[in-house]
């Protein structure tokens, strides 16, 4: 785990599950395990991994190959892909979502990715 008064800027690479707790600018990349955004992290970066779970607040881009989900009074700001994203209550998005079917049930079309842009001050007609 990285403490809270840690601050990091660059490219990070693991090969196990990681938790931030401080600030982190730059790259996360961890394929096979998975990213906990800790309630007092703050980062800014391209994230890649198994599964994210963020309870402070990440801006950027990040791709969970298998889920990600956003607790409360979290907040994420950027874009989002993954087969799985879980929102709880009082948290923010203000992101967009691609979520691509898993890969043992997409069919044959283009149809096996689905859109969605968050954005709270988007007006509907």
């Amino acid at each position: 785990m990285a403490g809270e008064s840690l601050r990091i800027k660059g490219e990070i690479t693991a090969n196990e599950d990681l938790r931030f707790e401080g600030e982190i600018e730059g790259t996360i990349s961890v394929p096979e395990h998975t990213l906990f955004v800790g309630r007092t992290a703050r980062i800014h970066a391209d994230v890649q991994a198994r599964a994210i779970v963020v309870a402070g607040a990440l801006v950027g881009s990040a791709v969970a190959r298998d889920r990600c989900e956003v607790q409360e009074a979290a907040s994420v700001e950027g874009t989002i892909e993954t087969p799985k994203l879980a929102v709880k209550d009082g948290a923010s998005l203000v992101a967009k979502v691609t979520m691509p079917m898993p890969s043992d049930a997409a069919p044959a079309s283009d149809a096996s990715v689905v859109h969605h842009d968050f954005n709270p001050q988007a007006s509907v007609a």
